[in-house]
């Protein structure tokens, strides 16, 4: 499922200053000119454009700046995620296969080229969307360009490789198993989502995978990547032109419109149920509090994004931390969280503790929360929130890559090209009335439990 565990995407812009040129021997490292340049020094003080081709039909937001030689692209496809798949198995070996040849290169020669000229490819899927990063240096934009173009409408899919995949994707369910928070995963899935393609096991059976073919896999590119469904983010040294001209050679031969239905809005009913397992792979208990989390453009988000950053989400900082970790010592860690996807947004509370300390954390857990609801924050803990929203800004921007991501979000979420510009006011005008309202109406209902516990559980 897509997760965005309250980061507040666009907390800052940040590009830097290195040579106009980059001279080449065998290979080209992009990481390290981006870990020596100083990227991290300079403040978000450009407006993005929204740049778009096709009648308006293909987008991007665009950050434009040449003292770095590089290009980052982030782009996705909205309903391409596995919860929209009916053939299981085929968002996981497209994700695994795509890379392993494409065009005119086997698989060898495609990352051999890669390496050499500094181009970066990435896939990935989750249960809403499927999203590619790309990066190239500016020297070999149309040779990139090329690359790119191949990987996403000729890549080989050979049954070789989709059969090496199936086994390895075998072997990381068969570990995937012996592992406690997978029984956490499992458990959550059954009882919280059910029947609900979000209810899934995150890596499909072997029978699934076996039944998927190489035709499966291009009908599903075929007909799940269409314009309608794109957000693109493109940040470094390419103006709107080539931007304009990059969108084209890339997406105009897509289908306008999607075909593929919405899935079903969840609407769970929180009602203080407590459901458990036995582990037998672990000594530590684990358990996750789930309630009802809100939307990202709903009116009340930031108050309910400081609140919860007070209550659990502000690492060594927050209630929880201080009380049940530094003060009770009854847990190596706690911490809070907002999870947003298509069908639904949850709340969640999570640890993991020894067995015989989750009592004792449920009991305070409870009277901190009860506490939080009925009493809300103080105007000291309000500042320290806001105080670090603030300053973390222009951090937490470290790359083009990071650029181009946060760009893609603004976009898919639907936060206007002007987001980046407005959430400094946004965070600074967040008044103590205002997140103490909010706590009250957002926070106060009942959750849902999931415990697993360890070999020595109570």
């Amino acid at each position: 499922m897509k997760k965005i565990f309250l980061l507040l995407i666009g907390c800052g812009l940040c590009l830097g200053l290195v040579a106009d040129r980059f001279f080449f021997k065998k290979e080209f490292d992009a990481d390290k000119i981006l870990d020596n340049s100083i990227l991290k020094e300079r403040k978000f003080d450009v407006n993005v454009k929204e740049v778009s081709v096709d009648e308006g039909k293909i987008k991007a937001y665009l950050l434009e700046d040449d003292s770095v030689s590089l290009v980052s692209i982030y782009f996705g496809f909205d309903r391409m995620g596995d919860a929209y798949v009916e053939k299981r198995g085929v968002t996981h070996l497209m994700e695994a296969v795509l890379l392993d040849g494409a065009g005119n290169l086997n698989r060898k020669d495609l990352r051999k080229v890669m390496k050499e000229k500094g181009i970066k490819i990435g896939v990935g899927v989750d249960s809403d969307n499927a999203l590619f990063s790309f990066s190239y240096v500016k020297e070999f934009e149309k040779e990139a360009w090329k690359i790119l173009k191949d990987v996403l409408y000729n890549s080989h899919l050979k049954d070789e490789d989709l059969q090496l995949a199936r086994n390895q994707l075998e072997v990381a369910k068969k570990r995937h198993k012996e592992s406690p928070k997978y029984l956490l995963e499992k458990l959550v899935n059954e009882e919280f989502y059910g029947e609900h393609p979000y209810g899934r096991d995150s890596i499909p059976d072997k029978e699934e995978l076996d039944l998927v073919t190489r035709d499966d896999i291009i009908w599903y590119l075929n007909n799940y990547m269409t314009k309608d469904m794109l957000s693109v983010g493109i940040a470094g040294d390419i103006d709107e032109n080539l931007a304009k001209e990059f969108l084209s050679f890339m997406f105009l031969g897509l289908k306008d419109k999607s075909d593929i239905k919405e899935i079903e809005v969840l609407n769970h009913k929180y009602d203080g149920d407590v459901k458990r397992v036995k582990s037998d792979v672990s000594k530590q208990s684990f358990v996750v509090h789930k309630t009802k989390g809100i939307r990202r453009l709903d009116e009340d988000f930031y108050p309910f994004y400081v609140a919860d950053f007070i209550f659990g989400g502000a690492g060594l900082n927050s209630r929880l931390n201080k009380v049940i970790r530094e003060k009770e010592g009854l847990t190596y860690g706690i911490y809070s969280y907002l999870a947003m996807s298509d069908a639904d947004e949850v709340w969640n509370i999570f640890y993991s503790a020894s067995p015989a300390n989750v009592k004792e954390i449920e009991d305070i857990l409870k009277k901190e929360y009860n506490d939080f609801v009925k009493n809300g924050i103080s105007e000291d803990e309000l500042n320290m929130a806001k105080n670090s929203l603030l300053s973390s800004f222009n951090l937490r921007f470290a790359s083009l890559f990071n650029i181009a991501e946060q760009l893609y979000l603004m976009m898919a979420m639907d936060l206007g090209r002007d987001f980046l510009e407005k959430r400094q006011d946004t965070v600074k005008n967040i008044s103590l009335d205002d997140v103490n309202r909010v706590i009250k109406k957002r926070m106060g209902n009942d959750d849902l439990v999931f415990v697993v516990d360890g070999v020595d559980g109570i």
